[in-house]
């Protein structure tokens, strides 16, 4: 993994996990052991869609560069699909019925939004350039 790969990994992922932190421990104040397992559950699906759709993008565009933004779009796509038919299993579940469904979704939400922030904040921070100026314009 390269250096930037890895500072944009952890730009998103660190904060993501401390804000789920967070999100457990409020869940747990205002809805008990059953908001607290509700957004644990969210974070722990969450975080793990998230960070291997990340990886996997590395994996990806550390063999071809030229796949960056496919490789992304395709990960945004194949999250979002997995996402959605986990939470439908999910939903349908007897052992969701027991579960806090506000605490779940406001938690998800939570972590998707700072992992978001964080991975824009990481791209931005890496300054890297996305045209090579080392080849010529063809205005030669």
């Amino acid at each position: 993994m390269q250096e930037h790969d890895a500072r944009i990994l952890r730009g998103a992922a660190l904060p993501a996990a401390v804000v789920g932190a967070l999100a457990i421990a409020v869940s747990a104040l205002f809805s008990g052991a059953a908001g607290a397992l509700s957004s644990a559950l969210a974070v722990a699906i969450i975080l793990a869609c998230f960070g291997l759709g990340q990886w996997a993008v590395i994996l990806v565009t550390r063999r071809n560069e030229d796949l960056f933004l496919a490789a992304n779009m395709l990960g945004f796509v194949v999250k979002m699909a997995v996402l959605g038919v986990l939470l439908v299993t999910l939903g349908r579940s007897a052992f969701i019925a027991d579960l806090d469904s506000n605490a779940f979704v406001y938690s998800a939400l939570a972590v998707v939004l700072v992992w978001l922030g964080g991975q824009m904040r990481g791209i931005a921070k890496t300054k890297m350039l996305h045209v090579d100026p080392s080849e010529g314009s063809g205005n030669t």
